[in-house]
Formats: structure tokens, C-alpha cells, sequence
């Protein structure tokens, strides 16, 4: 709702930008990268899987040394170093391991043959290696990779990779994704992308981007030249919808993941903010304006079979599909501050989720849908809390100056990301689900409206 105060404050001005500027110019998108091949793995000497759950668990010490490098087939050092970076940062930042204190790693001992081995390596603090050899293998680059358990000295996974044309730094996420699985039987959220917002070309413009998880490699998808706001992801990732107002009032837009043809959807009502994608991927809910009344309205991407939700005199706005497509949550004023209620998709069964605060706004699910993060205002700044489906109970996840607000769930429901401004530029932080471990992914002018994919790899 605070995004909706904005729009249409901002209406005005959109239409006169989109006017002095030229349409769309025909630059194409970056290419996606090339995904990694993974060969068949070596036979595993085990095959032990260790089921976590990321409450109350300990997280586990593991060791991440370099990678080696083939002499006889050295790899460039610069891939190397890009590869050993990001895995151990990948394990680092995640809520099931702490990577142990390179500077007590000992010398050699690569792989842990004898108990000699194993226990130099458990002095660490770790209880498990990550070792990984790096050599260039027909006009590629080759990395192996194997994780041993230190008690045993076996190796509970081995595993091939070839770059493919893939750059070092995804291979380290992609086997920093293995290594997950094999303790908790699906994959971490190294690969995956967050769409968001940025001022970073000039004046009054907005664009939105792409980033890797960990804000590296971000990069330019919209080119209106004018203010683009509110992406929300397909549940299979594989499009994304907007608002824009390149058309000088606001419209909704979709695309491809990685760019291409914005293609608008044909609507009669005004406002046309915050969309929000149907787990199918077909439908679209919204806020749009009648007469100048704010509801909540579902439409297919086509245009066609526009179907209106809500229908009082309150302001009603920022819809969000619930995962099982059966709910929608959205934010209202009509008990008096705004709050987020739950209804069903046909608009019926209404009833509200907040209690607390005198500003609750900006829903998102987590990916099983028993949690709801939003923006919360008791007094002061906005913060995060999260809602608890099944107890009711809320938590606020963050604290201090500053506002925080559209936080978004890692498609694995470890990690939220959300919008942090602090009397200056807005960015885009991530956290785990509990607020800890926070850490700033942008840093370029104004950034804000972070989407987090819903597919992980």
C-alpha cells in the first residue's frame, strides 16, 4: 500500500517522461550463460545422506581449502580463484554449514588417506573436507570434486564437472548446490536469480535488473527509458511480469527471464500495480483503479478473462498468489490501518492475518507457504516480520534505523531479501530467515523491489 501511495503520486510524472523518450531501443539482452554439464560421476565409496533441518540445528564445520591445480594441464589461476571463491562462499553464507578458519588448514594432507590425515583436518573445526582438482580437458576447463567425511575417511560424494562454456564462478555454486543435497536432499539457492528495480542509468528513470543470489554479475533487462517497478517471477521461472509507464500510464508487462519482447497486457483500469503470478503461471493478480477505487483483480496474460476480487470503498492493493494457488493475500484499509488479509481466489472467505502494528503490507509466502514475511510499523521505521500460518504468531526479523521493506524468500525458504533505505539510496539486502547473517547486495544509486526466483537450479 505504501507502493500504491506512491504510484499514484508518481502518474503524473511517468507520463511526461515516457513522452520526451524514445521507445524501447533494439538492445538485446545479455545471453544466458551456458549451463553446467555435469559427466557421470565417479562410483562413490558411500553413499550417506544426512537429512537437516535448518531450526535449532547445529550447523555443520566443513573445509573448503583452494582447489588444486593439475600441473601436467594447469587451469588459468584466475579460474581457479573464482571457482574456490565462490564455493566457499556459498557454503559460508548458509544456514546448514561454517566453513572452518583457512588460516588453520593444514599442509597437504590432500586427500585424508591415513588417520593422521583426518585428524590434522578435524583440528580445524571441521567435519567434513571439500576437496577440488582443476585442469584444462579439451579446450575446457575440468573440476572434480569430492566430499569426505573425516571420521571415515570415505568419500560420501564424488563428482565430475565440465565447464561447458559455463563460467568458474557458476560451476563453484553448482557444486556447492551438490554438496547441500547431499545433506538435506535438495539443492542450496546458489543458482538462482533475483530480479529488482535500479535508478543506476541516470535521472528519474527506472530499470529493472537481474543479479545472482549473492549480487554478483548484474545486469541491465529493461530498456523503456522510463519507470518500470514491482517485478514478480513465474513460479517456474521462466517469465516475469512488471508495472511500467512507458505508455504514460501505468501498465503491466511480461517477458521472458532473461529479456526480450515486453509484451503488454490489455487492460480497461487505471493504477495497474503490483502483479503478482498465479503458481500455473496463466493468471495474474493485481491492483487496478475504478473510478479512482483501488481493488484487487485477476486477468490472464492475454488479457482476457479480467475478473474483479474486491469491491468496497477501502483501499486494497499488493496481491500475492499463496504457492497452493488457492489464496490470495493482499493488504487493506477497510478496519481502519492497513492490514494483510487472506482470501480466496474467487475473492470469497476474507478474513484478515495481521493483528499487531499499525501498518502491515507487502506480503510474500515462503516457498511451502506457512510462513508470510511483510513489511510491519509499530512505531518508527518499517521492519520485517514474519507470520507463522498455523500458530499466528508473529516475529520481527530485523531491528534498528532505517526502513525495510518487499522482502522476498529464496526459492529454498532459507534466505529473504528485502529493500533497505537509511535516510540515503535505498539497496537491496539478503539475510536468513531469522535476519541474521545480513549482507548488502547493491550498492549502485537507488535499488528497490527485490523478486526472488521461485525454481531453484
Amino acid at each position: 500500500m505504501k507502493r500504491l501511495v506512491l504510484a499514484l503520486a508518481v502518474t503524473a510524472a511517468a507520463a511526461a517522461i515516457a513522452k520526451a523518450r524514445a521507445q524501447e531501443p533494439p538492445v538485446p539482452p545479455a545471453p544466458s550463460p551456458a549451463p553446467v554439464t555435469q559427466v557421470a560421476p565417479p562410483a562413490q565409496p558411500a553413499d550417506l545422506r544426512l537429512v537437516l533441518t535448518a531450526e535449532g540445528g547445529r550447523r555443520i564445520g566443513i573445509a573448503v581449502p583452494p582447489a588444486l591445480t593439475d600441473p601436467a594441464s594447469p587451469a588459468d589461476p584466475a579460474t581457479a580463484d573464482a571457482f574456490s571463491q565462490a564455493l566457499a562462499g556459498d557454503l559460508g553464507y548458509s544456514p546448514w554449514f561454517v566453513v572452518a578458519d583457512p588460516t588453520l588448514y593444514p599442509k597437504g594432507f590432500r586427500p585424508p588417506v591415513t588417520r593422521e590425515d583426518g585428524d590434522a583436518w578435524i583440528a580445524t573445526g571441521a567435519q567434513f573436507l571439500l576437496d577440488t582438482q582443476i585442469k584444462a580437458e579439451g579446450g575446457q576447463t575440468s573440476f572434480v570434486a569430492q566430499l569426505y567425511d573425516l571420521r571415515t575417511l570415505k568419500a560420501i560424494l564424488a563428482r565430475k564437472y565440465l565447464s561447458a562454456g559455463a563460467t568458474s564462478r557458476r560451476v563453484g555454486h553448482a557444486v556447492a548446490n551438490d554438496v547441500v543435497r547431499q545433506f538435506t536432499g535438495k539443492p542450496g539457492p546458489f543458482l538462482t536469480k533475483i530480479a529488482f528495480v535500479s535508478s543506476r542509468d541516470g535521472g528519474r528513470n527506472k530499470e529493472l535488473y537481474l543479479m545472482d543470489y549473492d549480487g554478483a554479475n548484474q545486469r541491465r533487462i529493461t530498456y523503456h527509458r522510463s519507470l518500470s517497478l514491482s517485478p514478480d517471477w513465474s513460479f517456474d521461472g521462466e517469465k516475469i511480469v512488471y508495472q511500467s509507464y512507458i505508455n504514460g500510464q501505468p501498465g503491466l508487462f511480461w517477458f521472458g527471464k532473461e529479456g526480450g519482447t515486453k509484451t503488454q497486457i490489455p487492460l480497461p483500469t487505471a493504477l495497474n500495480a503490483s502483479p503478482s503470478f498465479s503458481p500455473d503461471g496463466k493468471t495474474v493478480a493485481f491492483c487496478g483503479s475504478v473510478k479512482g477505487n483501488p481493488e484487487i483483480f485477476t486477468v490472464n496474460l492475454d488479457g482476457t478473462g479480467l475478473k474483479r476480487l474486491t469491491n468496497n470503498v477501502s483501499i486494497d492493493s499488493t496481491p500475492r498468489f499463496s504457492p497452493n494457488g488457492r489464496e490470495i493475500a493482499f493488504t487493506s484499509n477497510r478496519q481502519g490501518s492497513p492490514q494483510i488479509y487472506l482470501m480466496d481466489t474467487e475473492g470469497a472467505n476474507v478474513r484478515r492475518l495481521t493483528l499487531t502494528g499499525n501498518w502491515s503490507d507487502e506480503a510474500a509466502f515462503s516457498p511451502d507457504g506457512s510462513k508470510i514475511a511483510f513489511a510491519c510499523r509499530n512505531e518508527g521505521d518499517f521492519q520485517i516480520c514474519i507470520l507463522d500460518m498455523q500458530s499466528g504468531r508473529t516475529f520481527q526479523i530485523t531491528t534498528g534505523a532505517g526502513a525495510n521493506e518487499n522482502p522476498t524468500w529464496s526459492p529454498d525458504g532459507t534466505l529473504i531479501a528485502w529493500e533497505h533505505s537509511n535516510g540515503g539510496a535505498s539497496q537491496i539486502v539478503s539475510a536468513f530467515a531469522d535476519g541474521s547473517n545480513l549482507r548488502t547486495l547493491t550498492s549502485a544509486k537507488d535499488n528497490s523491489y527485490p523478486a526472488w526466483a521461485r525454481n531453484l537450479e
